[in-house]
């Protein structure tokens, strides 16, 4: 059982793009005193995550940005919540925080606190910042505060000296790797193997959780790169992994 004074941060979805058979897309569930929040709702999300709570326990949903293998469960998230309010089921309206609206909003059911980088706020016990990431749609990278231990989530991007400074000591490093180290395709906004091992060694974290993962290769020669050039605690992130700290 985890402390009252730990996070619990489990991965729903770990794939890039698109989902591998029984998998999902990025969305990862951090909790704290009891507080449950999303970071992204992608491919399958829903489905997965009741395999281990029910929905109606989510307090808020952070979605980075809209690319579909971010966000494409939000609408469902939404009638999920209806539905359970229709039935009379004790729950709140879900909350979104996201860049902006796109029809998430809708009374009693949900509603939409518009979040923009260099803003932070109270969600829950947790202290939230964001900050803009290079990728080719409006995205944002999350950092999570809690009783003195942070959790940093990439999003996607490329790598940059300002989410290196963003990601700096956090306890957990959600990072990004849409890449194997000799497969990069320029321009598109996502980091390779290389760059996460750059991140790291920069940024220093306590554990670092590579995410995001394409969907094909061998995905353990991500891990085997890594830990070749990055001697910290690193881990392959896969459908229902849980991490305490």
């Amino acid at each position: 059982m985890p402390m009252a004074s730990d996070i619990v941060l489990t991965v729903i979805g770990e794939s890039g793009g698109a989902p591998l058979p029984g998998g999902g897309t990025s969305c990862y569930l951090v909790e704290a005193e009891g507080y449950r929040v999303l970071l992204d709702i992608g491919s399958a999300s829903l489905s997965l995550l009741s395999g281990i709570i029910p929905f109606d326990s989510i307090d808020d949903v952070i979605i980075s940005h809209f690319h579909s293998d971010h966000a494409s469960d939000a609408g469902v998230a939404v009638y999920s919540r209806l539905i359970s309010m229709q039935l009379g089921r004790n729950v709140k309206p879900l909350v979104f925080h996201a860049l902006e609206d796109r029809n998430l909003s809708y009374p009693p059911y949900s509603r939409v606190e518009l979040i923009k980088s260099g803003k932070e706020e109270q969600i829950g016990p947790f202290t939230v910042g964001y900050m803009h990431t290079d990728h080719p749609v409006p995205c944002l990278a999350v950092k999570l505060l809690f009783n003195g231990k942070s959790i940093v989530y990439t999003a996607d991007g490329s790598l940059t000296d300002e989410l290196i400074a963003f990601s700096s000591s956090a306890d957990i490093l959600l990072s990004e790797c849409s890449f194997y180290p000799d497969l990069v395709q320029e321009g598109a906004g996502h980091m390779s193997a290389r760059d996460v091992v750059s991140l790291a060694a920069a940024a220093e974290p306590g554990k670092l959780i590579i995410t995001h993962l394409p969907v094909y290769g061998d995905r353990e020669e991500i891990l085997k790169y890594i830990r070749n050039g990055w001697k910290g605690e690193s881990i392959l992130a896969s459908k229902f992994l849980r991490v305490e700290i």
